[in-house]
């Protein structure tokens, strides 16, 4: 029994993989199912073992990246997910060029509003992540500051969302360079 919870385990793993980045590289509502499950190397028939529907699927998919973030903060690399250095990684190059491992966050916002509650819920939740991570680094202020950190969140995603939406890759480093460096001057981490 053990033997078939460890590969149960590791397709519910790979179809995760392949759905997190199908779904930040094409959005929600291009990905179909069978898309999912082919680039997982599998049939459709055997999705149904593993997830409920489609919404399920994304929701899971963005707890996962949320899960593994809180996890990572709590334990002995807690440095690198300090408020700044997730403003750093969020705005930089790679996370830019990184489409397919990217931020659920970014590739979705349009799609979010037309979708079930559970995928809203999954993206409000890694939202929320975001902004506590935010709120706890005040930046040596007394006290945790919401609306700054609300607006430190609303700077990463969409600067980055802008950067990626336009063709021009100056301009885009423009936009994602000016949206790091005002995030970090509101959290007093420059």
């Amino acid at each position: 029994m053990p033997g078939r919870r460890s590969k149960h385990k590791t397709i519910r793993e790979k179809i995760l993989d392949s759905a997190g980045r199908l779904f930040n590289r094409h959005g929600f509502n291009a990905v179909s199912i069978d898309d999912v499950m082919a680039d997982a190397g599998l049939t459709r028939g055997s999705f149904y073992s593993y997830f409920q529907s489609k919404t399920d699927l994304y929701a899971q998919s963005v707890a996962r990246v949320v899960c593994a973030k809180r996890e990572a903060s709590n334990g002995h690399n807690a440095a690198q997910f300090s408020p700044d250095q997730i403003v750093r990684d969020y705005l930089s190059v790679h996370h830019f060029e990184d489409v397919d491992g990217s931020c659920p966050m970014i590739g979705l916002p349009s799609d979010i509003s037309r979708t079930d509650r559970s995928v809203r819920q999954a993206f409000e939740s890694a939202l929320r992540l975001m902004v506590e991570t935010f709120e706890q680094g005040a930046g040596g202020r007394a006290k945790p500051d919401r609306t700054r950190a609300l607006a430190i969140a609303a700077l990463c995603v969409g600067g980055m969302v802008l950067a990626r939406s336009i063709e021009d890759r100056g301009l885009a480093d423009e936009m994602r360079d000016a949206a790091l460096a005002i995030a970090l001057s509101l959290g007093n981490w420059t």
